[in-house]
């Protein structure tokens, strides 16, 4: 080991939990090593191979994570993306810290899957994550109110799908029950709901996003109440939304989710002064009156109360 290098809190290195760094090839990227509060030292350099057994050792030192550079965190991501499942399901990280990785490989998906024409592979890669996701949720008490915490304001098309995708599974576990398909499938509404704009995002009036969104959604193989979130998100319970001018039972009920996280989220990040979550809310039942249904209003409104 080298000497002591740097402050934590002075160069701000990110901790990462100890699972999914093993294998998969030389390390891209330096790790290291908490020896005090203040204190970091050089574990394993760029080029470095590590082995399961080496972190075990770590482990049974009392050692929880290792630490990395932030202008490496795109790296990592892309090393454990592969693995996530595994690192979700490692009970020897925090919640906190579990949830943190899943956030930031589902940003770097979001990100690069949506910027281009998606395919089979992308929405394999959406896939993987989302079952990863919906395992930790509803396996783990705290996992959901931790993944919220972590949701920001929406800059761009990848940012909004993320936080819809997310915010959309905590409500389905609301409304529809804990189940793992509904919550994927809820998952993969969420983000997936503005797909149609991809390759259109400068467009300021674009209504037919929703059916380029649900055509596309079904060349893939998407189960239908996937694709007709795309399709139906724009519909409002009181008739007033579009393509088709549903009203109340007859939009799809995941749309119905969808049309709520989407325009919540949409109020939270554009407002001119940033506004706190429930005055994001309050702005919405102020506007929005009667566009959503009052039992999926409430329930919302409960995914920022509980924890």
């Amino acid at each position: 080991m080298a000497a002591g290098i740097a402050t934590e809190t002075r160069l701000g290195h990110l901790p990462v939990p100890l699972c999914g760094l093993a294998g998969r090839g030389p390390l891209q990227f330096p790790l290291y090593l908490r020896t005090t509060a203040e204190t970091l030292v050089l574990y394993r350099d760029t080029n470095a191979q590590i082995a399961e057994d080496q972190l075990e050792r770590l482990f049974q030192e009392g050692v929880r994570e290792l630490y990395i550079r932030p202008t490496d965190r795109g790296v990592y991501l892309h090393r454990v993306e592969v693995g996530l499942a595994e690192i979700l399901n490692d009970k020897r990280a925090s919640v906190e810290r579990r949830a943190d990785v899943l956030h930031g490989v589902a940003a770097m998906v979001a990100d690069e899957v949506l910027s281009q024409r998606l395919d089979r592979d992308g929405l394999q890669r959406v896939q993987r994550m989302l079952v990863g996701a919906s395992s930790l949720v509803l396996r783990e008490k705290g996992a959901f109110g931790a993944l919220r915490g972590m949701l920001g304001a929406s800059q761009s098309l990848s940012q909004h799908s993320v936080s819809v995708s997310f915010l959309t599974m905590g409500l389905a576990r609301q409304v529809m029950g804990a189940d793992p398909t509904t919550m994927v499938h809820a998952g993969l509404g969420g983000m997936f709901h503005d797909i149609g704009r991809v390759g259109n995002e400068d467009l300021d009036h674009d209504p037919d996003h929703t059916e380029r969104g649900y055509q596309t959604l079904r060349q893939l193989g998407l189960p239908v109440e996937v694709a007709q979130v795309a399709l139906s998100h724009h519909e409002r319970w009181d008739g007033t939304g579009f393509p088709q001018m549903l009203r109340g039972q007859a939009i799809p009920a995941m749309a119905r989710l969808v049309g709520l996280v989407d325009v919540f989220d949409e109020v939270y990040s554009t407002q001119k002064t940033p506004v706190g979550v429930f005055d994001a809310l309050r702005i919405l039942a102020e506007a929005y009156r009667g566009c959503f249904e009052d039992g999926i209003a409430i329930q919302f409104v409960k995914l920022f109360r509980q924890g």
